[in-house]
């Protein structure tokens, strides 16, 4: 598995505090992309395309560009999506790899629904970008079960069932998979206590300080803005 690289932005400063890294320059970044990409004209053209489609189950746009950001910061080549649904959250994963040039980068996105139009609100020029949206329709325990998804990957987003243990149990699942500095990310994380209940999980304490211990917590950082929750995993 490779081990964590900063992204190309990062600082000497940063590379010399691997053991514990400071991360103002991450969040920088990522409000930076985020700022940028919301008051974009890809923003508001999205806004349009979900709104005529329908705006029920769709990612809103702050947290669209939440993620947008952190995409763009981590310049991941291989993604995992959950519940990708009509494509308002792979739209900005995708725009978010085409602004980095990462064109061999892949996205494969589940979706469950037999009934949605997978991807309808991605534009055509980032569907058709070195085939880089790979939509996948069905179960996610069957893809598993079938070996039919990367086992190493930069970032998994969840965005399917927001039920405690589901959101749980694909957090377990993606985790393991993700390489080190990999994203783990998940959408709706007011809706139970999974995501900060698996961030505690990956936390280790020093017994007489009672602080983390850097050598065996299993995440470089973790937050939240809007509903969306990330970790950045440390093996």
């Amino acid at each position: 598995m490779r081990k964590f690289q900063w992204p190309r932005r990062a600082i000497a400063k940063q590379e010399s505090q691997i053991q514990s890294p400071s991360f103002y320059g991450m969040w920088d970044t990522i409000s930076r992309f985020a700022a940028e990409i919301r008051a974009s004209d890809f923003t508001a053209d999205m806004i349009r395309r979900r709104d005529a489609y329908g705006s029920e189950g769709a990612m809103g746009a702050i947290d669209c560009a939440t993620l947008y950001g952190l995409t763009r910061w981590l310049r991941p080549t291989v993604v995992v999506e959950s519940g990708g649904y009509v494509g308002m959250s792979s739209a900005f994963i995708l725009k978010a790899l085409t602004d980095e040039g990462l064109a061999a980068a892949k996205l494969h996105s589940i979706e469950l629904s037999q009934e949605c139009e997978q991807g309808a609100l991605i534009p055509d020029e980032l569907r058709s970008v070195s085939s880089s949206f790979v939509p996948m329709r069905g179960r996610i325990e069957d893809f598993l079960k079938r070996n039919e998804l990367p086992s190493s990957i930069d970032m998994f987003l969840h965005d399917s069932s927001h039920s405690y243990r589901h959101m749980l149990w694909e957090f377990h699942q993606f985790w393991p998979r993700l390489r080190d500095g990999g994203l783990l990310v998940s959408h709706d994380v007011q809706m139970n206590a999974a995501f900060p209940e698996f961030v505690a999980e990956t936390y280790a304490h020093d017994k007489k300080t009672g602080r983390r211990d850097a050598q065996w917590t299993s995440h470089y950082e973790w937050g939240r803005w809007g509903y969306i929750g990330f970790a950045i995993k440390k093996s």
